[in-house]
């Protein structure tokens, strides 16, 4: 099992995170921003992970540098995202700033249950490993864009940065849907994420695997073998949001924050061959 920092001094760790994007003659400003917004929020995870990396003291189950980073992911609860523009020159320069947060004692609960769960861990390094992938080709893309010498490459290629953009926010909502379920709301599934994870990437063949495998087994609770013919409580999920002071109406996946909501009320069934 895994030792980390005494859970009474844990505490709520804040960093801000930048990231930017100068724009090209191709380039709209949508892309520009979410290009930046995805450089501040990789920026944000990293500052995470490397500060858990001094924090977590490691005893009979190592716990690696890759795996901080694969946990973690769905952890970082971003509070607030500003985009500003800038002139370098002649040069837009479109720019990202975040204000993210993490507890260190849920993350600590979190690699715990996850250790544990096979679907859930094997799931998030697959998820991982291809976002790595996806960057690689984002930035390839973005080379043949600016290169492109014809109307119909300059097309092909904006529209290829656009499916990548939305396949890593996608598999982003996607991880973020198994850390909820697993540490947050076993026996609820976290449909709202996977809903919108599907509103950017149709063809995400994640999102099935996890509607299936979430829908129909329950995660084991840390430390605390399963029980024939029964079910641990339900929990409350994370839910979708918009800032404070703004109103439901529909935002842009960028623009999106995401935090737990206050406990439901919880739900007995019958005990008996019927889920608890």
């Amino acid at each position: 099992m895994s030792s980390f920092e005494d859970p009474a001094l844990a505490d709520i760790r804040v960093v801000n995170a930048q990231g930017e994007h100068r724009m090209g003659d191709r380039d709209t400003r949508e892309d520009a921003i979410k290009l930046a917004v995805d450089a501040a929020k990789r920026n944000a995870l990293e500052q995470v992970a490397v500060y858990l990396e001094s924090v977590t003291v490691v005893s009979d189950m190592d716990v690696t540098k890759d795996e901080i980073r694969t946990y973690t992911a769905g952890l970082v609860i971003v509070l607030t995202q500003q985009v500003t523009t800038t002139l370098d020159g002649d040069v837009v320069v479109i720019q990202a700033n975040l204000l993210a947060q993490m507890d260190t004692d849920e993350v600590a609960r979190a690699i715990t249950a996850l250790r544990e769960n096979e679907d859930a861990r094997v799931q998030l390094a697959v998820l991982k490993r291809e976002n790595e992938q996806l960057q690689e080709e984002l930035n390839t893309v973005t080379q043949t864009l600016g290169t492109a010498a014809t109307p119909e490459q300059v097309q092909q290629a904006a529209q290829k940065r656009k499916e990548i953009l939305n396949r890593v926010q996608s598999n982003a909502m996607v991880s973020q849907a198994w850390t909820s379920w697993v540490l947050v709301s076993p026996g609820g599934v976290p449909q709202g994420l996977l809903n919108s994870a599907s509103g950017l990437s149709p063809a995400n063949p994640h999102i099935a695997v996890a509607q299936q495998i979430i829908a129909y087994r329950q995660p084991r609770v840390p430390g605390q073998p399963p029980t024939p013919g029964s079910r641990p409580p339900q929990m409350p999920k994370h839910e979708m949001i918009p800032p404070p002071g703004v109103s439901g109406a529909s935002r842009t996946p960028n623009e999106m924050i995401h935090r737990a909501p206050t406990r439901p009320p919880q739900v007995n069934h019958p005990r008996g061959g019927e889920r608890r």
